[in-house]
């Protein structure tokens, strides 16, 4: 931001959903904490953009909102790199008329922006929501709790709103967390993914939830230890937040996402564990995050199979109608699966993992040295690098005679190097890094290829058990899974020598 356009304001704001049958529980409970009386609104709000979407692209949003008489104007932001997702930048203004006032947003950076585009600018969809707020204090901070009800629409589509809203007034942004929680103990609630206008354009576009790359995080040799684990952490909250909806949508890389995501905080929590924290907050975090993990690792190994796997090895039409019964009986594992995913990620459970993880990192020290003092990440990065690296070197010991499980630990504890390696490579040479990591890919690749070989033998003779009439095709399928199989573990022992005598950038 320029001096001429300060930091925008900013809009710290949870979004929670509900079942129907929860909002009187839940009107009586807020209304119960709150100070004075409650207010309730009929709001009607446009949402503003050109025809070819040109302001979501450029990560904004613009709305009119209608209250009666006033006219309310609202410019946000997309969330900002290392910041959670409720966090947004946010300008408002009292105009007079129902259309957006381009006066007003000059004082913002995107003032020539929008100005440029005001002949092309048209509503888009509009939400008539009927709102419900009550003010609430809750350790030491001042929240806004807004029970919304009513819906979005764009042309004849409407999507149904039902959420509770929590915006930090004013105090600690651990207070909504942890309100949040408190309210999760009386009734189930969930985290709201999107956002209104998330939803508007969802309808106004007619397209699917995509996946979402996870954003490396901006780590420095500077920051302290409790910097760097909050902005990892939050990375990957955001991360598995973001790809949530793509997962409930059945999309594979949505799914592949929430377990990379899934895995890097857990990379990141076995090295906060060892920095002097509450080990037993840490131990429930993990178990849960390895149960959620192990319901998104079934499905991705059915889209494996399913998608890749059974098409290579059955590309022609010979055994038609045997190959099209395997891939049937298949198909329904995966969708049992998927459906077993979209439990898991609509129940509560989820959304009070993040819940509690965010409300954590709030109030969790890092400390690093022996007298408690705040140590910086450059000083422990190479520690943290040796002991990942050692831990690679002891399982991959005769790497061609492991056995599948042992060769799957190993997977597990080059990837664990090579996320925080990768986190870490803005603190060293960038040539010297990416020589390194790419002979950590070069062994990951061949141990991931060793792996989906000896999952896919595995799932299909499961299904033997269960189809027997596809006995004949199954064991054409695991004769032709043997190739690449073979030739995975072949490739190991070269692809080890050449990390096990890649230097070390962390040394050099």
């Amino acid at each position: 931001m320029s001096e001429n356009h300060p930091l925008p304001p900013q809009e710290i704001e949870l979004k929670l959903l509900f079942e129907p049958e929860a909002q009187t529980v839940i009107s009586h409970h807020l209304a119960a904490m709150a100070l004075g009386r409650s207010q309730k609104k009929r709001l009607i709000t446009t949402y503003y953009d050109t025809p070819d979407l040109q302001l979501k692209q450029a990560g904004l949003s613009l709305r009119v909102r209608r209250s009666g008489s006033l006219r309310i104007q609202t410019l946000k932001t997309d969330r900002e790199d290392g910041q959670l997702a409720i966090h947004r930048g946010e300008w408002e203004w009292s105009i007079r008329h129902d259309h957006p006032d381009m006066d007003v947003l000059s004082d913002t950076p995107y003032g020539a922006l929008i100005t440029a585009l005001a002949t092309r600018l048209t509503p888009v969809w509009v939400s008539h929501i009927d709102r419900t707020t009550h003010t609430l204090p809750y350790n030491g901070a001042m929240v806004e709790a807004a029970l919304d009800e009513g819906h979005v629409q764009s042309g004849n589509a409407r999507d149904p709103v039902r959420e509770l809203e929590f915006e930090l007034k004013d105090g600690p942004v651990r207070a909504i967390y942890a309100l949040a929680l408190a309210l999760q103990a009386v009734v189930p609630l969930r985290l709201g993914v999107l956002t209104k206008a998330g939803r508007g354009y969802r309808l106004l576009t007619g397209a699917q939830a995509l996946p979402v790359q996870g954003r490396k995080p901006p780590l420095t040799g500077k920051m302290t230890l409790a910097e760097s684990f909050r902005t990892l952490i939050r990375s990957g909250l955001n991360a598995l937040i973001d790809n949530q909806p793509a997962a409930e949508a059945e999309h594979p890389e949505g799914v592949h996402q929430m377990r990379v995501a899934i895995r890097q905080l857990r990379t990141v929590l076995q090295i906060v564990e060892s920095r002097h924290v509450d080990r037993s907050a840490l131990r429930l975090f993990q178990a849960e995050l390895q149960r959620i993990g192990r319901e998104l690792g079934e499905a991705r190994d059915w889209d494996v199979l399913c998608l890749e796997t059974l098409p290579a090895a059955f590309p022609t039409h010979e055994h038609d109608d045997q190959v099209r019964m395997l891939a049937d009986a298949s198909q329904l594992k995966r969708t049992a699966a998927y459906q077993q995913i979209r439990h898991e990620l609509q129940a509560p459970a989820l959304s009070a993992l993040i819940l509690s993880l965010s409300l954590w990192i709030e109030d969790a020290s890092f400390t690093g040295g022996k007298g408690g003092e705040e140590m910086s990440l450059g000083h422990v990065a190479p520690t943290v690098l040796d002991k990942l690296q050692r831990r690679v070197m002891r399982r991959g010991r005769r790497i061609s005679h492991l056995s599948p499980k042992k060769r799957h630990a190993l997977r597990k504890s080059l990837k664990k190097l090579r996320y925080v390696a990768s986190y870490l490579e803005a603190l060293y040479p960038a040539r010297a890094v990416k020589a390194y990591m790419k002979h950590c890919k070069e062994l990951l690749q061949q141990l991931g290829k060793n792996n989906d070989t000896v999952v896919a033998s595995t799932l299909v003779l499961d299904l033997r058990e269960t189809h027997p009439d596809l006995a004949p095709i199954i064991s054409a399928f695991i004769s032709w899974n043997e190739r690449p199989h073979r030739q995975a573990l072949r490739s190991l022992s070269p692809a080890w020598k050449r990390l096990r005598r890649a230097p070390l950038f962390w040394h050099q």
